[in-house]
């Protein structure tokens, strides 16, 4: 006869059986938490576009306003001005480049960085001429390549959930 009775049950060790209960408790309270978390990322990505594109419009309108101004009767002063958009949306570009953005406005972050970018090499061969006359020649160039910036914009903007820009450049 054996050494268990058929009265006897064997026990069983149930602590590989809780050791996955517990897990299994842990990651459905994970997911119930992150629920919440990724529904308000959208609009916190949406803010942080924001908080980065509103001073940087700012920035950039009064240095688009003073270079207009100068353009037509002041060398030094319309570089100067132009100096001054270059620093401003390289410092855009590069706030821009520290928000992770979700999949869908990812790429179009990237080709507002690169329009923007060809934007700053065109004002940049500005900052290399001798004359107003030169200096304005390339402003339908400049013109152009903001066109870019402005619909790479839209479609950003449009991917966060925003509106339309409004007297802004971002």
């Amino acid at each position: 006869m054996s050494a268990l009775s058929g009265a006897q049950a064997p026990q069983r060790n149930i602590t590989g059986i809780l050791l996955i209960a517990m897990g299994s408790v842990v990651a459905a309270v994970l997911v119930i938490l992150a629920v919440p978390y990724y529904a308000g990322s959208s609009a916190r990505i949406a803010s942080l576009y924001t908080n980065v594109a509103g001073p940087a419009d700012r920035i950039l309108a009064a240095d688009i306003q003073a270079y207009a101004a100068n353009r037509l009767r002041n060398l030094a002063a319309a570089k100067s001005d132009l100096s001054n958009e270059v620093q401003a949306e390289t410092a855009f570009d590069n706030q821009l480049g520290t928000i992770t953005f979700p999949p869908a406005p990812d790429p179009h972050a990237d080709q507002l960085t690169t329009a923007d970018a060809k934007r700053i090499k065109l004002i940049k061969l500005q900052l290399q001429v001798k004359s107003l006359r030169k200096l304005r020649a390339l402003d339908s160039q400049v013109q152009a390549a903001s066109a870019a910036v402005d619909a790479q914009v839209k479609i950003m903007r449009a991917d966060l959930g925003l509106p339309a820009v409004s007297g802004g450049l971002y």
